[in-house]
This record gives C-alpha cells, structure tokens and sequence, in this order.
C-alpha cells in the first residue's frame, strides 16, 4: 500500500476507540496548574485510546493538508504541519515521560503496542508524495519568498527531514523504508526492555562480609534497599552506576568487587530471554540496509549527514586525537595502581580492581578520601548548589510548585522565573533509581516552547541516585553532581527556548550540539566558591579547606581510564554503524571484544558502556553519535573559557550572550553559527584536552568544525 491511501484513509478502527474526553483525562482540555498532565487521573488504561484519538486526529490534520487545492504557503502547509498533532503530541510526551521513568509491566506493553503504530503513523507523514511535494514546492521557491530566517530554516529542516524519511525515492524503496522502520521500532522497544529486565534481575543481596570497607552512609543506605524488597539483614545493590561505582571504589572484598561488577557488565548479554546480541545483529543490518536505499555507504555516513561534524571521517579524527594520548595516560595509570596491589599479592588489574586501588592511589598522592568528600555533598545541597549557580547566571528563580501532580512519588515540581517573577516554565526532578526505572539520566521534554502555538516549556531530569534511608540524607559522588549539573544544563536548554515553531524549539538541534549546554554547565559543579557555601556535612560543617584543595587538585586524577573508556565506546559506536552490512552469524561479544584489543585498550579499563546495554545506540538517538559527548565537550572546554577570561566564571554579559546566542535559539540556525555568535570562532581540542590532564597532544587536535 502506497503512502498516499495510508494517511488519507478513514480509520474507523483508531476513531471507534476514542474515548468522550469525560472519560479519559488525557482528552479534552485540562485544568490542572499551567496545564500539566493530570497524572494523578490518567491510569494506564487511559493511554491507548488516547493514543489512538490523536493518531486518528493527526492522520486527518495531515490529510487536510496534503489534499489542499489552494497554492502551497509557508502559511497552509508548514505552519499547518506543525499545529497538526498537537493531541498526539501531549499524550506522547505524558506517556513516555512516566514509561521511560516507571517501565511497569504494564507500561511495557502499552510502549509495545502503541510504538508500531506511531512508527507507521510517522513513515505515512514523511512518506506522503502530495506532503512532500508542497513542502518540495515551498523550500524550492524559499529564497523568492518573504520568509523571516526562522521561517526559512523550517522549511530547510521540514524538508530534509522528507528527504531522511524517503520521500523522494520510488514507491518500493518508500515502502522499504516504512518496513525498515517499523522493524527498528519494535527492536530498540524490546532492547530497552531487555535493559529494564536485566537491571532489576541485577538486584545484589550481599551479606556483611561483602559490603567490608563500604561508608557507613551508603551501608544503610543498601540495607533498607535490602528490608524494603524483603530481606532484612542483608544489603542491596542494585544494578546502576550510581550504586556500582561506589562499591567498585570502596569494598575491600575482591570478590564481592567481582561479583558486582560482572552483573553490571554483563546485562544484556547473559544468554537468557533478555540477550540483546540478536536484537543487536538485526538492528545494524536494518540500519544499513535504510542508509544504503538513502544513497549512503552506511548509517554512520547517513548519521553524520546531519550533524556539526558532517562526516564519520571528522568524528573519528577528534576521537583519535584525543584517545591516543589517553590510552597512554591509562597505561600510565595502571603502572601506578599495580605497583599498589602488588603488595595485596596481585600481578594484575582486573576490572574489578580499578576503582579501589585508583582511590588508593588517589589518598596517597593527594590525601583525598572519597569517602569523606561524598559526605560533604548531600543531594539537597548540590541541589542548592545548582539553584544558586543558575541564578548568579541568569537571574533565574525556582520556587516549589507542590500543587503540581506528579507520576510517582519523590518526583518534585518547580516553577523556574525570570529575575523579575515572569515563568519560564516548569521543571520535574526525578532523581532517585526504582526498580522499573531505565539505566542512567535523561532530560525529556513533557512540553515544548512554542510562540505559534503560546505553549511554555515544561522538562523533566531523570537520575538514578541511591535513595537514602528512613531519617537519613542522600549523598552523591563528584559523579553524580556532574550528572546533576548536566541533565539540569539540558533543561536549560529547554526552558531558555525563545522561538516560535516547536519543531526548533529547545534541544531539536544536532546530536553534536545538544551536549554543549548540559557539558558547559558541569564546570560550575566544581567551583571552588559553589561548593565552599554548599557543601556540608551531615553535622552542617561547610568542608575543610585541606579536602577541598586536595579535590581541586586532583580533578585531572584517573583521566587516562575515564577517557579510554568513554572514547572506546564511541569508536566502537562508529567503527560498528560504518559497516556497510553484517553477516547474518555477526557476534556483537566477540566483535567488541577483537576491536578492543586491537585498539590497544587495556582489559583492565574496557568501555564504559558494552554493546549488549549501550542504550544510546540501540534503544535511543546516539547510533554512530555517541562521539557527540566529545565534540561537544571540545566546545563546552572552549566556551567555559569565555567566561574564565573576564576573570569572572559568574560574569553577566557572557552568561546572557550564551543565552542569547545558545539557549534560546534553539535550532533555527546551525549550531555552528551559534557558537561562533557566542564565542566568535570555532574552537579546537586544546582546551579539552587540557581540562583532561592530557595537554601535550593539544597541538595536533582538529577543530570541532565542518
């Protein structure tokens, strides 16, 4: 069936199950504070038919437009395109917050069945040949026409986003596409679920023997984690790398350390009903196959088509120059801690090993105690810390928002201001790991900022911090301040947005670009004045200067690995996606296991996410992009510059010519007009690499330009 017929056809099906908004909270207009889902209505019952009233509703709106006989307008078709799906929209971004969040069994099923049809939903949109061709008509003509540069720059990116999904191939090339898309779909659903499933099978009961050496606070911590699921008198740990890291540094029981870090290590890759390897195989052949019908010579050239770096060959000429030098430094690195473990009777670092004999190091070259620096970052401090870094920044307020419903408990709401008391929008934390909750942190949008449709923006940050226990205070590791710096800098991202269409609006920019706000904020999480007035004890003691020395001191310490670990990831991520195809018998383990030896990466260190859970690539938008975190990273280094050269990291003017030229423009331009506005180049490596530790190779880094 052609794509015309699909999205112009009566679906008497999909509208039968709408249900009379009187019944569904999710229909009909809403009258909870600033319009934010009802939550505390909507059950999971609710969602289908809401999905399929705004999948009925947006296959009409579309329709309408593609079957106009009047002229096409920038006014009659794109415009009209993006008020299209704007029911579909709301129950999307209220379904997938809470299912990302809280992947009950339940919710599961309802991502399963509801993704094939959005997925069919968005091949018969992009795939229509009377959409595309009035779109086709406009971009042709867009130069003659009075279009102000946001307007042009949608045209430009509607367009190409036709021409990515297919639109202009023939009739059984579209339809393979479609096919193509509607496989990956359900393939990247059962590999987060996959993940889902491992995590909580993950679960650790470990007795007191086995948490030897691990801080009292975190101790109590994973013992009423332990109580909570049923098994007192032991001691949780779950599956997260806000839990995993911690033991890795602080448990002198070698084999519990080894314990911990194979369940971690090896999710998705256990052999069992949750084995990603197959879904893996299949997800790169498919992808491929889609990049080649584009005329592409693999996914990774298709990827990078639309991005800052512009091609695979750029990318990977940053990654080198910054992973060789760290593969030194990581060599380096383990000289250091086998000489330690040497006299613990060890000839070799195992992976298990690292991070307690690098803290080691870490005492005995710094005098710095992670154990003591953690205790001085309770989450509500850093918390305040962020508050307080934002504000000097930007002015911006946040006041608690408790009328606001939230999805499950802990979640918080705050209403982020101007300086003078005007809202920007609303902010939903969600800091703490459950059992149904995806691996890692993540910023997603329930709302996005959008002058045409008057909408302000409304974004949520996920983590996976360890909860603390009854009565006591939560804790963080320099880690996971980072993160919580980061996710909030995509938040920024968000909420900052100042334009007038909400398909450029906030984080809809490249993959390489996406990153520059969250990385740039990470620097403040460490400034010296932010964390003298913030970080204290549980006594209420602001930090000793002593610790605080040794920590600024020691922020280039264990670069080596972190790095190679990172950039390990993100060469595998590339050299995998510019395959031209595998074989049907492709082993993604002993794959990723050969590359790793061949590019000189010490078993000891690895990658930082394996293959078989790297939900980047395979159940996100990071496929052959995982080295935007680099890219990026060579920008935030370069741009956090700007702000140290007034001799003020605080300074106003650049804060607000950041914000002017970054944050709130979203992606009505390219980035890399964006940074040159802001910074009035493009940068180098040299400053990465120099806030890494790993400087003598600045002279030979590229730019992190097209």
């Amino acid at each position: 069936m052609t794509a015309a017929p699909a999205l112009a056809r009566a679906d008497a099906e999909v509208a039968a199950a709408a249900e009379p908004a009187a019944a569904n909270p999710l229909l009909g207009d809403w009258t909870t504070p600033d319009g934010v889902p009802p939550y505390h209505l909507i059950r999971p019952e609710h969602y289908e038919p809401a999905f399929d009233a705004g999948i009925a509703e947006a296959r009409a709106n579309y329709a309408a437009i593609a079957t106009s006989r009047a002229r096409p307008t920038f006014a009659n078709t794109l415009e009209a395109m993006e008020r299209a799906d704007r029911l579909l929209t709301r129950v999307q971004s209220t379904f997938f917050t809470v299912a990302n969040a809280d992947a009950t069994p339940e919710m599961q099923a309802i991502r399963t069945r509801v993704s094939p049809k959005l997925t069919k939903l968005n091949s018969d949109i992009f795939q229509d040949p009377r959409l595309f061709a009035r779109v086709d008509r406009i971009f042709r003509d867009r130069d003659r026409l009075r279009l102000t540069a946001e307007q042009k720059r949608l045209v430009e990116v509607v367009h190409r986003n036709f021409v990515r999904a297919g639109a202009a191939l023939s009739p059984e090339a579209r339809a393979r596409v479609a096919e193509i898309d509607q496989q990956i779909s359900k393939r990247t659903v059962q590999f987060g679920q996959n993940l889902v499933a491992e995590q909580r099978a993950g679960d650790l009961f470990l007795t007191e023997a086995e948490m030897a050496g691990i801080p009292a606070d975190a101790k109590a911590a994973a013992g009423a984690l332990a109580a909570k699921a049923g098994q007192p008198g032991r001691f949780l740990i779950t599956s997260t790398r806000s839990a995993v890291e911690p033991f890795l540094t602080h448990a002198t029981n070698r084999a519990a350390r080894e314990r911990v870090f194979r369940t971690f290590n090896m999710r998705g890759d256990n052999g069992n009903a949750a084995d990603n390897n197959g879904l893996i195989r299949e997800i790169v052949q498919l992808r491929a196959e889609r990049a080649k019908l584009l005329g592409f010579d693999s996914f990774a050239d298709y990827q990078l088509d639309a991005s800052m770096a512009g091609t695979p060959q750029a990318a990977n000429e940053l990654l080198q120059a910054v992973f060789q030098p760290a593969l030194v430094k990581a060599r380096e690195e383990e000289a250091k801690l086998l000489a330690i473990a040497a006299k613990d009777g060890l000839n070799r670092i195992e992976p298990w090993d690292w991070r307690f004999y690098a803290e080691r190091v870490r005492q005995a070259e710094f005098n710095l105690d992670e154990t003591a620096l953690q205790a001085y970052l309770p989450l509500d401090g850093m918390v305040a810390a962020l508050v307080e870094t934002v504000n000097r920044l930007w002015g911006i307020r946040f006041v608690e928002r408790p009328d606001v419903p939230v999805y499950a408990d802990g979640v918080k709401v705050w209403e982020i201001r101007e300086a003078d008391g005007r809202r920007i929008g609303l902010f939903y934390a969600d800091w703490f790991t459950r059992p149904t909750k995806q691996p890692g942190a993540w910023m997603n949008a329930i709302r996005v900022q959008s002058d045409l449709l008057g909408e302000t923006p409304i974004v949520v940050n996920n983590c996976n911090y360890t909860p603390p226990p009854p009565g006591g205070r939560a804790t963080i590791s320099v880690d996971d301040l980072r993160t919580l710096f980061h996710e909030f800098g995509h938040a920024l991202h968000g909420l900052m947005s100042r334009v007038r269409y909400p398909t450029l609006s906030g984080t809809a920019v490249y993959t390489d670009f996406v990153e520059l706000p969250s990385q740039i904020l990470e620097h403040w999480a460490v400034e010296p004045e932010i964390l003298r007035r913030h970080a204290r004890n549980a006594a209420g003691e602001t930090i000793p200067e002593p610790l605080l020395q040794a920590f600024l001191k020691s922020r280039t310490f264990n670069q080596g690995f972190l790095t190679v670990q990172q950039l390990s990831s993100a060469v595998l991520d590339m050299e995998l996606h510019q395959k031209p195809g595998v074989a049907d018998d492709f082993d993604p383990r002993a794959w990723e296991a050969k590359r790793l030896v061949a590019l000189g990466v010490p078993a000891s260190v690895g990658m930082r996410h394996r293959l078989a859970h790297f939900s980047h690539l395979f159940a996100g938008g990071y496929a052959a992009k995982y080295y935007s975190y680099t890219w990026s990273e060579a920008m935030d280094a370069d741009g956090f510059d700007a702000f140290r050269e007034t001799g003020d990291v605080f300074d106003p003017a650049t804060a607000q010519r950041f914000r002017r030229e970054v944050l709130e423009v979203g992606n009505t331009r390219e980035p890399r007009d964006s940074y040159i506005a802001f910074r009035g180049r493009l940068p180098t490596a040299d400053a990465l690499l120099r806030n890494r530790g790993l400087a003598p190779a600045a002279a030979t880094a590229p730019a992190a330009g097209r």
